[in-house]
């Protein structure tokens, strides 16, 4: 089976294209490079990549492709808001074409992955499930994301099987790991500064699913039944893995010997908050997450701490996605419009 993996060099992509290769499959990249230098250790396995803006895909880049999983994206909130519009084109035009594309040249499985930003605040104590919860985006990402999965499963039919996948927000370690999202965050500067920051009072509600978690919910979309996935939606997470940022920041404490937590809430930097249920996936898809906190924090700090023994930053562009946008654009390496000059 051959798959296509879309942003195969970002945090996610890097971490899932190599576990696909690794369970047998024949798996291709197609990356535009905004994150190909970002790489702290040698990536064993590594797949081909096609260096290409998914705003220029055409038929011919998916001739002979199985399967498609879409994870190429501006990738947070704060990048989104740098240009909501074009966020608006990569996000969700460009998702929406290389749907299109994949379709055109047969294609049978396309995997969007979306978001549970999508949720953005919600007043409601209950868990979200997929369907009938509302949907609060909150800002330019996560209204991009939602606007092209509504699209891309309406694209699904017999010959063009389309699915979501909504993940928590991911934490673990990866090749090109990331040190702006939550858990992450709360680990990385802990490591730096012998402190854990929180930009909240901590409680509001974030869940959090571990990045071997997401590439195996993929695989399993990928083996799925057609019938199960076709034109819908899965909220991907650990079962019971609902935490306020206030318990993700004691876990990662946990895992740091105990250094102090700092609530700073004078300037709220994020004010999502969101409970969301993960039956369907479980039920439908046989789909369990397997790595917690503990095991998932503890794997962040031995492998920083080697990093950081040899003098490496964990907290520069090569982590934070929205420095690494700037260092491009600052350094004439991309346009206004977000691509690589010739």
């Amino acid at each position: 089976m051959k798959i296509l993996v879309t942003g195969n060099l970002g945090y996610v992509g890097t971490v899932t294209s190599v576990y696909l290769k690794n369970q047998g499959y024949d798996v291709t990249g197609l990356d535009n490079g905004f994150y190909r230098d970002c790489i702290l250790v040698p990536i064993e396995n590594e797949i081909f990549t096609k260096n290409k803006d998914i705003r220029d895909v055409e038929v011919s880049d998916f001739t002979g492709i199985d399967v498609v999983v879409h994870l190429a994206a501006l990738s947070n909130d704060p990048i989104g808001e740098l240009d909501p519009n074009l966020t608006l084109e990569i996000n969700y035009l460009g998702a929406v074409r290389t749907a299109k594309m994949a379709n055109k040249a047969g294609v049978e499985k396309f995997i969007f992955i979306s978001t549970q930003s999508i949720y953005g605040i919600s007043s409601s104590s209950e868990e979200l499930d997929e369907d009938n919860s509302i949907k609060n985006p909150q800002t330019a990402y996560a209204s991009s994301k939602w606007r092209a999965e509504q699209e891309i499963l309406a694209m699904s039919d017999s010959s063009f099987i389309s699915t979501a996948l909504r993940p928590s927000t991911v934490f673990g370690w990866s090749p090109r790991l990331r040190s702006d999202i939550v858990f992450n965050n709360l680990i990385l500067t802990g490591l730096k500064q012998k402190r854990i920051d929180v930009h909240s009072d901590g409680t509001p509600w974030r869940p959090i699913v571990h990045i071997l978690d997401l590439a195996r919910a993929i695989e399993v979309c990928i083996k799925a039944n057609s019938e199960r996935i076709s034109g819908h939606s899965f909220n991907i997470g650990v079962l019971n893995g609902n935490f306020t940022v206030k318990q993700l920041a004691e876990a990662a404490q946990e895992c740091l010997d105990g250094i102090p937590i700092a609530f700073k809430t004078e300037n709220i930097v994020d004010p999502r908050s969101y409970k969301v249920s993960f039956e369907r996936a479980q039920k439908e898809l046989g789909f369990t997450a397997k790595v917690g906190l503990n095991a998932g924090g503890a794997e962040i700090v031995l492998e920083s701490k080697k990093l950081i023994g040899e003098g490496i930053d964990l907290m520069d562009r090569k982590t934070n996605r929205l420095l690494q946008i700037k260092y491009l654009l600052e350094n004439g390496l991309i346009d206004g419009s977000l691509r690589f000059k010739q």
